[in-house]
């Protein structure tokens, strides 16, 4: 009761739960600094402080606001100090060179196709853009343009190409827009524009990226570049600290030539397949027949068609290695990668121009390169005949 009236007590509501995606938190740290003289009088036993008051005993403050929590916290949460390259271990050094180490060490983000939680260097990052004249929001690889990360809200998938294919399909990008994108675009984060040609502009972007970085090592680290005849191991045997080798010919076989062809003849099959089964329903679906006891459950897709095993039609992605001193060292070939003529503009004018065969030794510089290697390898990986 205050002044005579009534409060009616609040009603409380069912409230319905529904399961969703998770969502990216963040923790946002309580100030450095409190103004004690805005809390009033106060006092501290040594663990905590209390507000006291005229009348009635003293009340603790909350931990977001006493002093002493802060202080005790602060001890703990506390950055560490960057490390001086010049004071690291054998092994530290080692891991510091090591390309693989800085992708696996890259910022944990979710994959907005599969939902797992991945590095982000095996990630394509796209963000919403408005069009010049339409102002409508399109999804866009701008992180791949240019140096600066403050684009808002990102959208995150695998690094591949028969993944972003997939997700332009029916669009199905759509079913990944997460609640951050709804706040900062309201409904229009449902109508984002997803361009038809989203995976070449991808690729475009990966091959001009690696072409910068790999354009400044060949003229100017000639150091960290050793040329050689071939990736075999005797080849390469000689040579110190190899990081990765890189091929200037094709790694491509004659099988992968008819690789398309037999791609063709299982979906041909596939397709006869679900032909069959659809004219074939009555005599394949049980809940279709006379003697059936019982209605379809809720479950039921329709009746077992057999199918090529998806472990035969889509084997493990093999990656090209060569033996160097007991250890398997990475082998790109940039004829794949690049292109012919996107690989003869590159070595066009340095001393690599009619070599076969580059080494790439380690080094706290090349890392960068390494990563777009892999991100391109990845990003262009097909299952092998």
């Amino acid at each position: 009761m205050k002044g005579g009236l009534l409060h009616p007590r609040l009603q409380l509501y069912p409230v319905f739960c529904k399961i969703s995606t998770p969502v990216q938190c963040r923790f946002y740290a309580p100030p450095a600094t409190i103004d004690e003289e805005a809390l009033g009088p106060t006092r501290q036993d040594g663990h905590q402080t209390f507000r006291v008051r005229k009348d009635g005993k003293p009340l603790p403050l909350p931990p977001v606001l006493d002093p002493v929590v802060i202080s005790e916290r602060g001890r703990w949460e506390q950055r560490k100090a960057r490390p001086n390259v010049k004071n690291l271990t054998p092994f530290q050094q080692k891991l510091h060179k090591c390309s693989y180490a800085h992708a696996l060490a890259s910022p944990v983000r979710q994959c907005r196709s599969t939902f797992l939680l991945l590095p982000s260097a095996f990630l394509i990052t796209l963000h919403p853009r408005p069009h010049p004249k339409t102002s409508e929001p399109w999804l866009l690889p701008v992180s791949l343009t240019a140096s600066s990360r403050a684009f808002g809200p990102p959208f995150r998938f695998l690094g591949r190409k028969i993944v972003v294919l997939q997700l332009g399909q029916k669009e199905k990008y759509k079913s990944g827009v997460y609640q951050r994108l709804v706040d900062k675009l309201g409904s229009k984060a449902y109508n984002m524009v997803w361009r038809q040609d989203m995976a070449d502009m991808i690729l475009s972007l990966l091959q001009k990226a690696l072409m910068s970085k790999l354009g400044w090592h060949f003229r100017r680290c000639s150091k960290q570049l050793v040329d050689c005849n071939s990736p075999s191991p005797p080849d390469v045997e000689a040579i110190d600290d190899i990081s990765c080798v890189l091929y200037l010919r094709s790694l491509k076989s004659r099988a992968d030539g008819i690789q398309e062809q037999a791609y063709k003849i299982v979906e041909d099959v596939e397709k006869l397949a679900k032909h069959y089964a659809e004219g074939q329903k009555e005599v394949l679906d049980p809940h279709k027949r006379n003697s059936a006891s019982h209605y379809p459950p809720s479950w039921w897709k329709g009746p077992i068609v057999p199918h090529l095993n998806l472990r035969l039609r889509f084997p493990p992605l093999e990656f090209m290695t060569t033996e160097w001193r007991g250890q398997r060292v990475a082998v790109y070939s940039l004829f794949d990668l690049l292109g012919e003529e996107k690989m003869r503009e590159l070595l066009q004018g340095t001393r690599f121009e009619w070599a076969k065969c580059v080494v790439i030794k380690r080094g706290r510089s090349s890392v960068a390169v390494e990563v777009l290697l892999m991100q391109l390898q990845a990003f262009l990986a097909v299952p092998g005949p």
